[in-house]
């Protein structure tokens, strides 16, 4: 069985899924959690939840109900006020690493946090190709972070935010509603006349997709950490079936995909379902060989 320093020292190397486990790694008071975020934006509200109670909703659903509890006649915007609530996050040590890792394998990133942590750890810049056809702030797949802009998502470093970013309330997608939205986008790229699927059966390689996060999601092998890949993370487990399904189509397309965990968060029972997704897992016996691993420096 494969370690993570394995992979990390593999002359091929992996586009990084990166989750908001860096950002609770080492982080004390908890603030760092979407489950933090919303209690704080609920007190505001003047609502209160026992733990028993939040046991039976996800958290796409907790923001759905907090959007829906605000009075007839407030026009607050809950996207905005959480991300504000992210104003103070910083980058650690750790960040650097495994940013700087991918920097110097040329390995992309794709990140669902919403926050700027992994681009401020390497001063990475902000690309907008707004000329491009499609940009909206509501979806801005093709802008990224790098150290200049970039000619092939796949092959090229530069941090993607799958689940919006900060500087873009509007993108932030917290509720199930945002996460259907989603899914209705990238529909008609994976199904259309000129999706992937269709491409897939002709062999070609074009595809509308191919300037966004989604191409190295689809076509680089994938190392996933930090990402509790929960049953309410709907967007991205559609992603992943449709990444099987391709693969089922052209073999000869498929890359390797591993899930890092670590061994006390009981993941094991998950298996299965990480299989049918082409996914291995590697179980780490500590947070600390995630983040803190040695194979991470140059």
């Amino acid at each position: 069985m494969k370690t993570l320093e394995d992979i990390l020292r593999k002359r091929s190397s992996p586009a990084l899924l990166i989750g908001n486990g860096i950002n609770r790694y080492q982080n004390t008071n908890g603030s760092s959690s979407w489950e933090s975020l919303l209690q704080q934006i609920a007190r505001a509200q003047n609502l209160a939840f026992s733990q028993n109670q939040l046991k039976e909703m996800s958290n796409t659903e907790f923001f759905d109900i907090l959007d829906l509890a605000r009075p007839g006649d407030d026009r607050s915007d809950l996207q905005r006020k959480f991300c504000a609530l992210m104003d103070s996050w910083q980058p650690k040590s750790h960040h650097s690493k495994i940013v700087g890792w991918a920097r110097s394998r040329s390995a992309p990133v794709i990140t669902v946090n919403f926050d700027e942590n992994l681009s401020q750890a390497v001063r990475a810049k902000y690309h907008a190709p707004k000329a491009r056809k499609g940009f909206t702030d509501y979806y801005p797949w093709t802008s990224y972070f790098a150290e200049s802009e970039i000619a092939t998502p796949r092959t090229s470093f530069a941090i993607w935010h799958a689940h919006g970013m900060k500087r873009y309330s509007r993108s932030i997608r917290l509720g199930l509603t945002h996460y259907m939205g989603s899914v209705q986008r990238a529909r008609s790229w994976v199904y259309g006349k000129k999706g992937i699927r269709m491409n897939a059966k002709e062999s070609l390689s074009n595809w509308p997709g191919a300037n966004t996060w989604l191409d190295p999601l689809f076509f680089s092998p994938l190392l996933i950490l930090g990402f509790g890949f929960g049953k309410d993370e709907t967007f991205l487990r559609w992603l992943f079936l449709e990444r099987a399904r391709l693969h089922k189509i052209r073999p000869e397309w498929k890359q390797q995909a591993w899930y890092v965990t670590n061994k006390s968060s009981g993941n094991r029972d998950r298996s299965p379902f990480f299989k049918a997704l082409g996914l291995q897992m590697i179980e780490a016996e500590s947070y600390e060989e995630i983040y803190d691993n040695p194979a991470w420096l140059p």
